[in-house]
């Protein structure tokens, strides 16, 4: 079994602490590619699903953080807020997205930060009508957007599936016209649609 470093022992007891202990776990392992690209060790996704305070699936990466990105010098991990419960099948292939996301910036030796998109994520399971990605920080003010560590800080990437039309918009008017967008559309973060 692999041995979690320093780093990622801290996302975790930080993700527990606010969280609680999750409802679902799955680890993913990893291995240099051939051409000499390094992964994280090892990427869990942990699940909290709904209850009777919050009507939400919360899915949170522990181990991106493991592995620096390329030109930053902060570390990530993703999470993904869904409204309500989600069914067996498609919560097992969001943790395949996300942990195949998670290795994304490392496989083309680029960084995510807050703002950013990314416009070809594929298919996004159980978000039929979105291909693209917003990289959201703390949805409210003051909320849970990093942590730091002695070893660095982290910062936490909320994902929100967004259109392709969504995704241009952002990248030829700025990302806040999309923002304005979403919101005069009463389109919700957290909702698939």
């Amino acid at each position: 079994m692999i041995t979690p470093s320093e780093i990622v022992k801290n996302v975790y007891r930080e993700h527990i602490e606010k969280f609680g202990e999750p409802a679902q776990s799955f680890r993913y392992d990893n291995q240099s590619s051939d051409n000499g690209i390094s992964y994280p060790q090892f990427v869990d996704v942990m699940i909290w699903v709904p209850d009777e305070d919050v009507n939400m699936t919360t899915f949170a990466t522990i181990g991106m953080s493991d592995k620096a990105m390329k030109g930053v010098d902060y570390r990530v991990e993703l999470h993904l807020a869904v409204e309500g419960a989600l069914d067996e099948n498609t919560t097992g292939k969001l943790t395949i997205f996300l942990a195949n996301l998670s290795l994304y910036p490392f496989m083309n030796s680029t960084y995510f930060d807050w703002w950013h998109t990314v416009p070809n994520a594929g298919n996004i399971p159980g978000f039929p009508s979105t291909q693209s990605l917003l990289l959201h920080p703390a949805f409210v003010k003051d909320g849970w957007d990093l942590i730091c560590t002695d070893l660095g800080h982290i910062k936490i990437i909320n994902i929100v599936p967004i259109t392709k039309e969504e995704q241009q918009m952002s990248k030829e008017k700025g990302i806040n016209a999309l923002l304005d967008y979403l919101d005069e559309n009463e389109i919700s973060y957290f909702a698939r649609r």
